[in-house]
């Protein structure tokens, strides 16, 4: 099951399309072996930068006022995927990468 709020179920597209078209590019240019895998650990990382990115873009503070009061406040929104604000996941989606990467050597 997977939770999510706002729109951090991006995190998870994101990421899934930077891993399958990785992979799909690398088997396009050069076969279905070591080039597949390094299109991935590509495409993952350019994913995680995409999440980043995304995630700081939707969730930083907005100013306002209150209606009530007129005092300023600061109106959040909430992306968060897994109770985790969903730029933190860019990193994690790097680490993945290097994972996948690492993988590839042995």
């Amino acid at each position: 099951m997977i939770v999510w709020t706002g729109w951090g179920i991006l995190t998870v597209v994101i990421a899934a399309i930077g891993g399958a078209g990785g992979s799909g590019i690398g088997v396009a240019l050069g076969g279905p072996s070591d080039s597949a895998n390094l299109g991935t650990v590509i495409g993952l990382l350019l994913a995680g930068v995409a999440i980043w990115f995304v995630g700081e873009r939707l969730n930083r503070p907005v100013p306002g006022f209150d209606q009530a009061t007129g005092q300023p406040v600061l109106y959040r929104d909430r992306h968060r995927l897994f109770w985790v604000p969903m730029q933190y996941f860019g990193p994690i989606v790097g680490l993945a990468a290097l994972g996948v990467g690492v993988g590839m050597l042995f």
